[in-house]
This record gives structure tokens, sequence and C-alpha cells, in this order.
């Protein structure tokens, strides 16, 4: 018996990963595309080398119309007393005719346009501050030397499931055109 736990064990594990594979593939295949407005960062570890921080610009609304400067802060306090202690709050995304977050709200009260959607985002929480919520990886990981390809990112493009849950697939320019920053770089010449 010895002998055959770690063919047991590396069995074992091939099923695991084999069944997230799949999952996420599943994911992909059964999701809608959005696109989620980027302030990006780009800055470097020693450890992990080029990465980008997504910095997801989500347009929070409280329903409430604006009228005096001092409700700003209530408005706030009001959302981040909403999402406190929840680690994955459930948001509501309304889209415009390209499929871009224009503003997201906690409560599902949208007036829909006929040329607007709206669907259920779930988000991840891991500070109780509005500025911190995220909807899919909060950073981008890429190879060395394709900062100035990544930096032209505008939006980050995201695969919703109805059930809200996202996943990040590609950072997308202006116009929601993909980047492809891997095909631009010529490996066998180190540039």
């Amino acid at each position: 018996m010895k002998k055959l736990f770690p063919l047991i064990l590396a069995g074992f594990s091939i099923l695991i990963f084999t069944g997230l594979i799949l999952k996420h593939e599943n994911h992909l295949a059964n999701s809608q595309s959005i696109f989620v407005e980027l302030a990006p960062v780009d800055p470097r570890s020693i450890l992990q080398g080029d990465y980008m921080i997504l910095n997801y610009e989500l347009y929070f609304e409280t329903g409430i119309d604006d009228g005096a400067e001092a409700l700003q802060n209530w408005k706030i306090l009001a959302l981040e007393k909403h999402i406190q202690n929840k680690a994955h709050p459930l948001s509501f995304v309304l889209l415009d005719e390209q499929r871009r977050v224009i503003q997201t709200r906690f409560d599902d009260n949208f007036i829909k346009a006929d040329s607007q959607i709206s669907l259920r985002l779930v988000l991840k929480n891991p500070s109780n501050q509005l500025q911190n919520l995220y909807p899919a990886a909060n950073s981008f990981m890429f190879a060395e030397g394709l900062e100035p390809c990544y930096s032209k990112a505008k939006y980050a493009e995201i695969k919703v499931k109805e059930n809200g849950l996202a996943l990040l697939v590609n950072l997308v320019d202006q116009n929601l055109i993909p980047l492809n920053c891997e095909n631009s770089k010529k490996w066998g010449q180190g540039s």
C-alpha cells in the first residue's frame, strides 16, 4: 500500500486540476462578455516580474439623485455599510450598447432603456471599502518587455455567468479590440 500511495495521490491531483480546468472552460463557454473600464497601474516585482494592478471603474450609484455635495459622503458611507462584512456582495450593472459597464448598484431597480442591458455581477470585497471592490482578478501578470503594449489597456473583458460570477479573459483597447501583446513580441530575437 505504501508504494501505491504516491500514485493514488498523483491521480487524485490530476483529477482535481482537470476538474478546475473543465469548470473554467465551462464558464468561458456559457457566459456573456462585458467590458469594465480600467485605471491601470504598472508595478514591478522582483519575484513575480511585470504585472499590472487593475483598478476597475464600476461607476457606483446609490439610487439617490445627486443634488447637494454634502450627500456625497453619506452615499459612500451607505454603500460601504451595504458591503460591510460581505466577502462577495451581489451587484447589478447597467451596460451600454457595446456591453461596457456604465453604472453599478446594489439593488436591481434600474430603469432600462431599449439599448441598455442589466445583469448580476458578484464582486470581491477584501477590505470593506468601496474603492477596493473588484469583479475578477485584481492584477494581470505579463512577460517582461510587454509593458508598452499593455499600457494601452483601457478595458478589461470579463466573462459573467447568469449567477454573476466573473472571470477575467482579456485586456482590450479603447475600441474594445484585444491587445494581443504576446503575439507582438519576437521571442526568438528577445525583443
